[in-house]
């Protein structure tokens, strides 16, 4: 169930010290805010990391020549020298650091690992690595600092302090959360100091706008925070899914032109300002209007364009004035200015829309009840959510997280008939896997299990017995739903005519759930302070949140 990363470290790991840093706690900020500066323990390695490289991940470049999009960052030829190995079936190429035309018209091996996530290579016989049915992996001796804390907090407002980590590659790696009060239900908000408020809409546009800003300033405003906070990717569905910002944002984090056109409209609107989205010629743009005329803004290409007036300018504008598109060769992620210019003169299928989509603004702020385990695993997703493109390569940055939430008491979930008891779960992030374990009292026959989506039209599910246990996989159910799944109804049922509460002792389950880590705030470089908010406050004597983040430190 717990998914595993994309990468692992070779078995001899070599330990070269063990650095434990003494706690400090300071007082209070203020008379509501407890400053926390958690004690670091830290465990130096060198290893060798390695990454498999898909036929997904690989495109063809010119000649025999290819490049390969990497997850795991390392020193490159492009500044210093790479000190990675590519192996073919589990042998070196023969020519790394190659430069890139013989790799493109020589091939033979030839492999130059030229940025961090960039790899440009050939295959050994020059043949196609996407279909020659050969394994690529890419090996990177590494010296790193594994780091933890733990700590436990009590109070409603706390600021968890950790030092800077200058001049070296820090990875988030795990951010645990465990509910140890017995009786509390903990709604949690944990933010980095300075950064948005990701929970809401309504968090987001308080956290970027200020009082008194003109249209024009809120506009740019949610245009710079739709470039800073997500990337450009295949969506994992199509339609309004991923023009909620509040789930864009903080479960996905990447999309495409459309989904980012879409996000600027609904938090433009919210913000008061009217917005639509155009669609060009196989592109799509945002537009806000204010003093009397409309105005283009691009988060996808993280661009607008002014005119001459200094005024940010149309895209009925930009059709007539395309030199405003074309005074640079390249916009800012790269594309030619001459293409994105064509893509407003070629006016003939040109469409604005102001449709706005039935999105209600939520909280994405989780509910922890007691004895709820929740783990976050920053590194290389296994599992996410996708109903659009299913044969694409895995977006580079996703999370996969891990609930565990137990249900000792039965008789406290709703019974619609004497037989039945329905559990209803709902879940701020989209689920991808469910796995229930039932322990049954002693002597009691196992009850049926059925999901729903809705609480009216149920979908029995198959289950296993062994020794008192009946476990229970919502998989298939998952998989099978046309759109992403953040909650169901979950019924148990006694053939008998007995109340389950009575048959069933214990209801374990493990929920695997896909997240943004860009948005989740976890150890960097530097602004190591963060927020955590638990509402309601809990009491005096409580047992109170469990934390334990930990990351590594690259040499």
């Amino acid at each position: 169930m717990k998914p595993q990363p994309a990468y692992f470290y070779l078995a001899s790991l070599l330990l070269t010290c063990n650095i434990p840093f003494s706690p400090v706690w300071g007082d209070s900020d203020t008379q509501t805010v407890k400053t926390v500066r958690p004690e670091i323990r830290s465990l130096t390695k060198t290893g060798q990391v390695r990454e498999l490289i898909t036929p997904a991940a690989m495109t063809h470049e010119t000649g025999v020549g290819y490049v390969a999009r990497l997850k795991i960052p390392h020193e490159a030829d492009s500044k210093s020298r790479s000190t990675c190995i590519l192996l073919e079936d589990g042998q070196p190429l023969p020519h790394p650091h190659a430069l890139h035309k013989l790799i493109r018209e020589t091939g033979k091996g030839h492999y130059s690992h030229w940025t961090p996530t960039t790899l440009y290579f050939s295959a050994s016989d020059s043949s196609d690595p996407r279909t020659n049915g050969r394994k690529y992996e890419l090996v990177c001796p590494e010296t790193y600092t594994e780091q933890s804390a733990q700590f436990v907090l009590t109070d409603a407002d706390s600021l968890i302090s950790f030092p800077d980590i200058s001049g070296k590659r820090v990875q988030p790696v795990k951010l645990v959360w465990e509910n140890r009060d017995p009786q509390q239900s903990i709604q949690l908000n944990w933010k980095r100091q300075g950064a948005p408020d990701l929970s809401s809409q309504q968090a987001m546009l308080a956290s970027i706008l200020k009082p008194g800003m003109t249209d024009e300033e809120k506009s740019l405003a949610i245009w710079k925070f739709l470039v800073d906070w997500r990337y450009h990717f295949y969506p994992a569905e199509p339609g309004d899914e991923v023009h909620d910002p509040v789930k864009f944002l903080n479960v996905y984090g990447y999309g495409f032109c459309d989904d980012c056109a879409s996000n600027f409209a609904v938090l433009a609107r919210k913000a008061g300002v009217r917005s639509r989205t155009w669609g060009l010629s196989g592109h799509v743009v945002a537009e806000a209007f204010y003093d009397g005329k409309w105005h283009m803004f691009d988060p996808d290409h993280e661009v607008f364009y002014r005119n001459d007036q200094g005024v940010i300018a149309s895209v009925e504008e930009l059709a007539q004035h395309p030199e405003l598109i074309t005074k640079t060769p390249l916009d800012p992620i790269g594309s030619p200015s001459q293409a994105i210019a064509r893509l407003y003169t070629t006016t003939a299928d040109n469409q604005p829309s102001e449709r706005k989509p039935a999105i209600r603004d939520s909280n994405l702020a989780p509910t922890l009840e007691p004895g709820d385990r929740l783990e976050f695993d920053y590194i290389a997703a296994e599992y996410i959510h996708r109903r659009n493109m299913p044969n694409e390569e895995q977006p580079p940055v996703a999370g996969n997280g891990t609930l565990k939430r137990s249900i000792t008491k039965l008789e406290s979930l709703k019974q619609p008939h004497p037989h039945q008891r329905d559990w209803h779960f709902t879940w701020p992030y989209v689920l991808l896997k469910g796995a229930l374990e039932l322990k049954l009292a002693p002597g009691q026959s196992a009850p049926t299990i059925s999901v729903s989506s809705n609480g009216t039209s149920w979908t029995p599910l198959e289950t296993t017995l062994k020794v008192e246990k009946l476990t229970v996989s919502l998989d298939a159910w998952i998989k099978q739903h046309p759109t992403a799944v953040y909650g169901f109804y979950l019924r148990c049922e006694n053939t008998n005519g007995d109340d389950p509460a009575a048959s069933v002792a214990k209801l374990n389950s493990e929920l695997l759930f896909q997240f943004a880590p860009r948005a989740l705030a976890h150890m960097q470089n530097k602004n190591n302070h963060f927020e955590m908010k638990l509402s309601p406050q809990l009491p005096v004597n409580s047992q109170g949140l469990a934390v334990q983040l930990e990351w590594k430190v690259v040499e």
